[in-house]
């Protein structure tokens, strides 16, 4: 290797290959030892020795002067071969006189490697929604697993990476660009490029999407709100609990989407109108429909989940932005059929209409009523007073409800807390500054109450309480 390098005109600095020595003794490693310990660290040192090497080749460092933008073209150099690993497919494609095919090949290329990725992610966490959904995922892994060799297609799919890392290596010394990634390291660049969305692209992107989508759709509709028997063994009660957080994700990653895909093609879908937009468009309000699904089953599952558990303040926050997320939709919808309005406007309108309405609904006293009612009528064995207690005191005359009521243990915890918010209020005294009307109805109802809560402890109350604290 050095008879070839050292008369070639593009190498600056041939003693780069002296850093092949402690890659080959790295390298050794695999071959004397079954042990794995340094087998992760040994990856990264090697990679780190490949790009200090070939940044040495092509003369763009010294190592003898070496400094923080040294270090720094080193690391920004790791990465610059995945920014060739399209050079070989290029010439390939250069090979053929038909360009408008090229390209065409190349858009498609693009857009499929785009929508792997987001594919997969999406398939990742509609499977941790849905039980019935993440099933099918795992069986459909396992016929393919029994129809292919799959650890020789990591094998051979690694070999590949590998071989296309050490090629753009190479190709950034023997084809030197004017300005190497690395050389640029540190060095101030204003871009003037605008970004431009392609239709071909977008619509594999949107496409693929949406396929995945209507298989899970389908499944909401057998499964969940028809509630069907479910299929591997599972239970309804426990299958339409799970996955309301992860579908209240999604739907805010597809209103994105949409947003996203309707700016990159704004001339397009509004102005040219081309076939390929106007499909586009239709995908998009397909979207919009099944974020509404989506919204659907993620109230329908925390519907279910209340009426097992009663609320928190999570939930009935969650649930209070799914309401106002269906408005959004609705708007994204008509935003997308009319473009004729600014839509960041109306989310942010939305979004201050939702947190206007945050702080003028008593969530805590909501949340109070719901569990308490839960208790008293036996749909719950037991309410958790530590958690009603921790919450504002609007919760006062809910639990004053459970002192006549409710079991001993409860009892005696409602009766407590009424007595230290009655020790609170006499504290605090009654001056105009710290005037509430929740604080002072409490008060009243305290005031009116004060005889039956002494009424309805025993001899033995702080006896109990000693012993339920």
């Amino acid at each position: 290797m050095y008879t070839i390098l050292k008369n070639q005109g593009e190498v600056k600095d041939i003693r780069g290959l002296i850093l092949m020595v402690p890659i080959f003794v790295i390298s050794l490693n695999r071959f004397i030892s079954t042990g794995r310990m340094w087998a992760g660290i040994n990856f990264l040192a090697v990679v780190f020795l490949y790009s200090l090497m070939f940044l040495m080749l092509s003369g763009n460092l010294e190592l003898v002067k070496i400094n923080i933008r040294g270090v720094l073209k080193i690391i920004v150099n790791i990465f610059e071969p995945f920014m060739n690993f399209i050079v070989p497919f290029r010439w390939i494609a250069e090979r053929s006189k038909d360009k408008e095919k090229n390209i065409l090949i190349k858009r498609i290329l693009i857009g499929i490697g785009i929508s792997l990725p987001c594919v997969f992610f999406l398939v990742s966490m509609l499977a941790s929604a849905d039980m019935v959904f993440n099933e099918g995922v795992i069986s459909f892994n396992s016929w393919v697993v029994d129809l292919l060799d799959i650890f020789q297609l990591i094998k051979v799919a690694i070999g590949i990476f590998a071989g296309l890392y050490f090629f753009g290596h190479l190709y950034a010394v023997f084809y030197e660009s004017e300005k190497p990634l690395a050389a640029l390291a540190g060095d101030d660049i204003t871009s003037t490029h605008v970004i431009k969305g392609d239709v071909i692209v977008i619509n594999i992107l949107t496409a693929s999407v949406l396929a995945v989508y209507t298989l899970f759709i389908a499944i909401q509709f057998r499964y969940l709100f028809s509630s069907g028997e479910l299929p591997y063994g599972l239970n309804y009660a426990e299958y339409a609990r799970r996955g309301f957080f992860e579908l209240v994700f999604l739907s805010v990653l597809n209103i994105a989407l949409i947003l996203a895909v309707t700016f990159l093609l704004r001339d397009k879908i509004y102005a040219e109108k081309s076939k390929g937009a106007l499909f586009t468009k239709t995908m998009l309000v397909y979207l919009c429909v099944i974020t509404g699904v989506l919204l659907v089953s993620s109230f329908y599952r925390m519907s279910l989940y209340d009426s097992a558990y009663g609320f928190t303040r999570l939930r009935i926050l969650v649930n209070m932005f799914l309401m106002f997320e269906a408005v959004g939709l609705l708007a994204t919808l008509i935003y997308i059929l009319k473009h004729n309005f600014n839509i960041l406007l109306v989310y942010a309108a939305i979004g201050l209409s939702y947190y206007m309405t945050v702080n003028i609904v008593k969530i805590d006293k909501i949340i109070a009523e719901r569990n308490v009612d839960m208790y008293l009528a036996g749909q719950v064995e037991s309410l958790d007073m530590n958690y009603l207690t921790r919450l504002s005191v609007d919760v006062v005359p809910e639990i004053i409800r459970l002192i006549d009521d409710a079991e001993d243990e409860v009892r005696y915890r409602a009766i407590r807390y009424l007595d230290d918010i009655t020790q609170m209020y006499e504290d605090r005294g009654g001056n105009w500054q710290s005037y509430n009307l929740s604080a002072k109805k409490n008060m009243e109802l305290l005031e009116t109450n004060k005889e039956f809560i002494q009424r309805m402890k025993s001899e033995d109350f702080y006896n109990k309480i000693y012993i339920y604290e």
